[in-house]
């Protein structure tokens, strides 16, 4: 079943924000998207190869956060088809202890900027709970 955008151009000024929404990654997570992803680099989902290569905990891989960033579009336009292009920028790695709380951060989006054929472009930012960027994603959403 197609989906379709459920966001009117017209109705959505530069500087809005989306719903910023707050995620929790367990180890659990990160090694199930190594199976789907068929990487299974040490670094993501072995405590002591990450600590061989100077990290504290496993590594999140870049495009399961980048994904997260996403899904904040999904959710605002109520169809994943609407990003037409993106870019992500991964500025620190998301570690994730395996304490049973795992990583926590939160990301937020605003439109930054309105283009023709009734896209805008919005810029998401994922950061940790001490306000460190972990990952900007620029993204180029269809609009009805």
């Amino acid at each position: 079943m197609a989906m379709t955008a459920q966001v009117d151009y017209d109705t959505v000024p530069v500087g809005m924000q989306l719903a910023p929404r707050e995620f929790q990654l367990l180890a659990v997570n990160e090694i199930m998207y190594c199976g789907a992803t068929l990487d299974f680099a040490g670094v993501h989902w072995n405590p002591r190869v990450a600590r061989s290569v100077g990290m504290d905990h496993i590594v999140a891989h870049g495009p399961l956060t980048e994904a997260k960033a996403l899904s904040l579009i999904h959710e605002w336009t109520g169809d994943p088809g609407t990003v037409v292009a993106q870019h992500a920028r991964f500025h620190r790695p998301v570690l994730i202890p395996d304490d049973g709380e795992g990583a926590r951060y939160r990301i937020h989006g605003t439109v930054t900027e309105k283009l023709a054929d009734r896209r805008v472009v919005v810029e998401l930012t994922a950061v940790s709970p001490q306000e460190e960027e972990l990952v900007t994603v620029r993204a180029v959403v269809q609009l009805v």
